[in-house]
């Protein structure tokens, strides 16, 4: 009975899709891959056919030209990889794939199974399975603009010894990766017609005027708040360019991914300077913060930004609390895990402002650039430096410091006035973070020109350093 309503449903589809009704018009061919297995013998699944049509409806209402497969054998599988290879390589612009069912890991390659065959070991998965990097590898080749990878997969683990959930897959430029849960984690099937995934995303697909990274943050939020915190989708981009499923106001929907516009919110010095250096040091720098917390109370203070290994490094100082995170890019959007149970994530339209909303929407942040910091790796100058600053109260003051260098860190001598103030810091990053006795450090940002600019009592004085040669 399942497999016949299954068959009804994807019957359904094809006729509805073949009508052209409720289709928009892209400004670039757009082309789909959709495939989900539900019927296993091993392990069958409630959702994964319904989630499947369900996707397929979506991306023919946003004018995706749609390949569907429902429980496929493999043979079924790679001839409709192959196809779809082809055709996207043929028209080019935008591709897309989206997989529902079972998934696994074996040493790090990710395993997308067909329907057919027994309980499935690890001998007999290499050989009878398909490996994501096959369907990747034929987006890759047609060297269109935008590839866009979903997996909604890793719901249980059918395979004794095979690892939790699936492992990343790095992104590029072209190519934008959403993932169901986090790697290494198992999503949920769900309790009604769809996974609570594919119920988002497929919402989130036909509303007009939302971007690529605005059509999956409300899927992360709207996952992460029904599953209560169980499931929080992952994504992975470094691809800046500007794309809508369907566009608002009877206008084209359409994709400029290979570059960011002059008019976009970004503009071209950020275009043209995260290719040059990558998102991860661009956004590097000393922000303040204000915030609200759940309660409704509100907080201010400041945070630095630095590199991490293809990442980025958050430091909150709030109040007397030091908090610390790890932030992951997805386009124009950074989710920050930070230890607690809710991760935060932040938009950001231009690099001097990232607004950010805690993934259960319970709390807001937005972070102000104060001072970005240099762009290449910079050695600090020892030497004396002149001092120009502002009081917490509004008053300025003048004076200079000596900064040498012992073993790994710095040494920093303040003359102010009549006043004399002394201090240890350490530079990651281009930020330099100086103990100086006080509840909270200074902060400053080494710039370009090897002056810093800095950010101390919680973000509410500042301080500007220039080094003064052959002092």
């Amino acid at each position: 009975m399942k497999t016949l309503l299954r068959q009804v449903l994807a019957v359904l589809f094809l006729t509805w899709a073949l009508s052209g009704m409720g289709a928009v018009h892209a400004a670039e061919p757009r082309t789909a891959l959709v495939i989900g297995n539900a019927e296993y013998s091993f392990a069958p699944l409630a959702n994964s056919v319904n989630d499947a049509v369900a996707i397929a409806k979506a991306l023919n209402k946003a004018g995706f030209d749609v390949i569907l497969q429902t429980d496929a054998s493999r043979d079924a599988m790679t001839k409709a990889i192959r196809d779809f290879g082809d055709k996207l390589k043929a028209t080019g612009g935008v591709g897309m794939f989206y997989y529902a069912g079972h998934g696994v890991q074996i040493k790090g390659e990710n395993y997308l199974l067909p329907v057919s065959g027994d309980l499935p070991d690890e001998a007999a998965v290499k050989r009878q399975a398909i490996t994501l990097s096959e369907a990747v590898e034929v987006m890759s080749g047609a060297h269109n603009g935008l590839n866009i990878v979903v997996l909604d997969a890793c719901r249980n683990n059918p395979l004794s010894g095979a690892t939790k959930g699936l492992s990343r897959i790095d992104s590029n430029a072209s190519l934008f990766v959403s993932y169901s849960t986090s790697p290494g984690a198992v999503a949920l099937d769900g309790e009604g017609a769809n996974s609570p995934y594919t119920k988002y995303l497929a919402n989130a697909i036909e509303t007009p005027a939302l971007n690529l990274e605005e059509t999956f943050k409300r899927t992360l939020k709207g996952v992460y708040q029904e599953t209560d915190g169980q499931q929080t989708p992952w994504i992975s981009s470094s691809f800046f360019g500007d794309f809508v499923f369907v566009a608002g106001n009877g206008a084209a929907a359409g994709a400029k991914p290979a570059q960011i516009a002059a008019t976009s919110s970004i503009g071209k010095v950020l275009a043209q300077s995260i290719a040059r250096t990558g998102p991860a040091r661009r956004i590097s720098g000393v922000y303040r913060v204000t915030g609200t917390n759940p309660n409704g109370s509100t907080y201010s203070g400041m945070v630095a930004i630095t590199p991490e290994d293809g990442q980025v490094r958050f430091t909150w100082w709030i109040g007397k609390d030091v908090f610390t995170g790890v932030g992951e890019f997805a386009g124009k959007m950074l989710v920050v895990n930070w230890g607690d149970k809710h991760p935060v994530v932040y938009s950001f339209g231009s690099t001097e402002i990232l607004d950010g909303e805690w993934a259960d929407g319970s709390a807001a942040e937005k972070l102000t650039l104060y001072s970005r910091v240099a762009q290449k790796p910079s050695q600090l100058r020892e030497g004396t430096y002149s001092v120009a600053g502002g009081n917490p109260n509004g008053t300025t003051y003048e004076g200079t410091v000596a900064i040498s260098r012992q073993g790994r860190k710095y040494a920093l001598s303040w003359r102010v006035g009549a006043d004399s103030y002394r201090g240890v810091g350490e530079l990651s990053g281009n930020v330099l973070t100086v103990d100086w006795g006080d509840t909270t450090p200074v902060v400053y940002a080494l710039m370009d020109d090897g002056s810093l600019n800095g950010l101390w009592a919680g973000g509410r004085g500042s301080e500007h350093l220039t080094y003064l040669p052959g002092q």
